[in-house]
């Protein structure tokens, strides 16, 4: 999953390992969870979600004879914003984009997608819902500053949750193209990413609940055949249709040479009307 792709190596770092989190905006995901469930607004209902993510990654350099010069440390610090709108019980539209304001100061690429329940009642027991997106071009110029890839994308997520008084279950299968327009200065990525995440979350009572979300994705970057993640998540609801989610994510780049990894701090609120 990538949400920021840039040539430079600094924010490539940075997007790289936070692109769990990041694209969960206009993926409309649980949050503060990377992994999604299978509510929606129902017919006529709006949400609005905003939130923001701060990122610091770390990637060893070695000179060419593989020993250790440095470590290499990447920030980036991101506003996602996503509006969310019921057109049926079952089905919801919604659009989500971010503002970066570092390294790179802009908008990043912006998500189009639909959230269908087609099996089950997602508001006891198992449910079902699919999950497309689609992912806008940015400008060259855009790209080559890391605010998303100049070539449109495509993002299809399986959700499946089950719901009780006391406990939740929510598990991810999905799988996002990642084109880039190719140029001198672009670093080639893998194309076809590929991702699975389970989320147990404990309701602690009407207002509290937590939850450990764990996953594993294609790596785009060649450094390692894959990422993974493991989040802690707090969401808080201190009256109705209004939530506050905190989360705190690591995310390592598996067996990979340059012993990539990064540590994301997340927050927001979401709000329904």
């Amino acid at each position: 999953m990538v949400l920021f792709s840039s040539p430079k190596k600094t924010t490539r770092l940075a997007a790289t390992s936070a692109a769990w989190l990041l694209l969960s905006s206009p993926a409309h995901a649980y949050f503060p969870f990377v992994t999604d469930d299978t509510g929606t607004q129902g017919a006529g209902g709006n949400q609005i979600e905003i939130d923001y993510a701060f990122n610091k990654s770390t990637n060893a350099i070695a000179d060419v004879n593989g020993n250790f010069i440095e470590d290499e440390l990447g920030i980036s610090n991101a506003y996602p914003l996503t509006y969310t709108r019921g057109i049926s019980e079952n089905i919801d539209v919604f659009v989500g984009t971010a503002r970066q304001t570092s390294s790179v100061s802009g908008w990043q690429s912006t998500g189009i997608g639909l959230k269908w329940v087609f099996a089950g009642d997602q508001t006891q027991g198992w449910s079902t819902a699919i999950k497309p997106i689609i992912t806008l071009s940015t400008s060259q110029n855009m790209q080559d500053n890391g605010l998303g890839p100049a070539k449109t994308n495509i993002n299809v997520t399986l959700i499946s949750s089950y719901l009780s008084e006391t406990y939740e279950w929510h598990v991810n299968a999905g799988y996002a193209s990642n084109r880039q327009v190719m140029n001198s200065d672009t670093e080639a990525e893998r194309q076809n990413i590929w991702s699975v995440s389970v989320t147990p979350v404990l309701v602690l009572n009407s207002q509290w609940k937590v939850g450990l979300d764990v996953g594993l994705q294609t790596n785009p970057g060649y450094n390692s055949q894959y990422s993974a993640f493991g989040e802690l998540g707090l969401l808080y609801s201190p009256i109705e249709n209004l939530q506050l989610g905190l989360g705190v994510i690591y995310s390592p780049d598996l067996n990979a040479k340059n012993k990539a990894y990064s540590y994301t701090l997340t927050t927001g609120l979401t709000y329904q009307f």
